[in-house]
């Protein structure tokens, strides 16, 4: 069966007595998000057997990187001559010419019969008198790998780069606001990149939450479900708040936005509070857009009391699009689909006034707006493998 060597990334490795924790929730997720048979501590590293011949490490945050490594049983110096230079070979087939090389070896077992320095001598120097290589200790354009661990030897000579962070679920769980747009599925990205697990609020202008779940916003939820054990996402009808805010004196009209922004945060607190987060967040970067000043921002703020999070706010919007494209989510993004954000005013108040947008809340009697709008809940369940599951939740109540 093929072996995977995984290595967590050194902000795990720098923990206390509580690295264990990581490193525990590190191999569920391994087992969850992956199709692998066993998950095995070795020596500060993850020894990973799976049936499977390609699998991305990834996916999994907590890898620093990741590697195929060549395996020999109860190795002697004698197997590791011919083991070395199958590695050699293999890597060979990378470049035109012969490459400079070094190897690094990496002495677990103190039983074995060599040193690190002397196994690492006389591994280069059979490299040197079969390959004609040339030895470069300082920048060698191949490093050839050698670790001996109780038993066996794994020798590899390409690592591949993981996206470190922490593993999901060691940090906490956040809700956060998806508009089904580039900063708000990377900023979901980047809460779970730093351990946290991610709830996601997506309000639709459908007839039913399945539409959106078909359509962009569920696209993108199975894409981001890849990098997770789980993602949920709940998705609540917009047209609740859109018949409340009908006939809307103009004075008003200019804080709709706000007022719809100050909703959807108060439904993202009360299902953080539902399903044990500590906090929420969105894609917001200051600045971006009209919505997103220093004072409507604020305003935002003051409906909720629990901590709200901006992991892009520093980002500009190239930036964004750049690391959402590299990773798959920005081609789903320029599908057609209909943002509610979009629909709500187009020249929107850019400094809001607390006692207008807190009249207009008593207008459209905020709060019984929150409760119908939570009871019409409808939940889908996206699994790393790419299933979706819609969970049973509350019916929808009229108003």
């Amino acid at each position: 069966m093929p072996l995977y060597l995984v290595h967590y990334g050194s902000e795990i490795g720098l923990k206390g007595k509580n690295r264990v924790d990581f490193i525990r929730q590190l191999r569920r997720n391994i087992q969850a998000q992956l199709p692998v048979e066993k998950v095995s501590l070795l020596h500060g590293r993850l020894l990973v057997e799976s049936p499977h011949e390609d699998l991305d490490f990834s996916r999994v945050f907590g890898v620093a990187w990741w590697t195929k490594p060549l395996v020999v049983e109860k190795p002697t110096p004698a197997s590791l001559h011919e083991a070395i230079l199958t590695l050699a070979q293999r890597a060979r087939e990378r470049f035109q010419e012969k490459p400079t090389f070094a190897v690094r070896a990496r002495r677990v077992d103190k039983g074995f019969p060599l040193g690190t320095l002397a196994l690492e001598r006389e591994l280069g120097a059979v490299v040197v008198e079969a390959l004609g290589w040339k030895v470069d200790l300082s920048h060698p354009q191949v490093t050839l790998h050698v670790d001996i661990v109780p038993g066996r030897a794994l020798l590899y000579d390409e690592k591949h780069p993981g996206h470190h962070g922490l593993p999901v679920g060691s940090t906490g769980k956040a809700v956060g606001l998806f508009s089904g747009g580039i900063d708000s599925v990377m900023a979901a990205w980047y809460m779970a990149r730093r351990g946290v697990t991610v709830e996601l609020v997506h309000f639709h202008a459908f007839t039913e939450a399945r539409y959106a779940h078909e359509g962009r916003a569920g696209k993108l939820a199975r894409h981001l479900a890849r990098y997770l054990p789980q993602l949920r996402v709940h998705y609540f009808p917009y047209h609740y708040f859109q018949a409340a805010t009908l006939d809307l004196p103009p004075r008003q009209q200019r804080y709709e936005l706000v007022v719809f922004r100050r909703f959807m945060a108060r439904i993202a607190e009360q299902m953080a509070r539902e399903q044990g987060g500590q906090a929420i967040f969105t894609g917001d970067s200051l600045g971006q857009v009209a919505s997103q000043t220093m004072e409507n921002l604020a305003a935002v703020d003051a409906a909720v009391h629990i901590p709200f999070f901006r992991p892009l706010l520093a980002f500009n919007k190239q930036e964004i699009i750049d690391l959402g494209e590299s990773l798959g989510f920005y081609a789903l993004v320029l599908e057609p689909y209909k943002d509610c954000c979009s629909i709500i005013s187009r020249n929107p108040a850019t400094r809001a006034r607390m006692d207008v947008v807190e009249a207009m809340e008593a207008r459209i009697n905020i709060e019984r707006l929150v409760e119908v709008t939570l009871a019409a809940r409808e939940t889908f369940c996206y699994l790393p493998q790419g299933e979706a599951l819609k969970e049973e939740t509350s019916p929808s109540v009229s108003t």
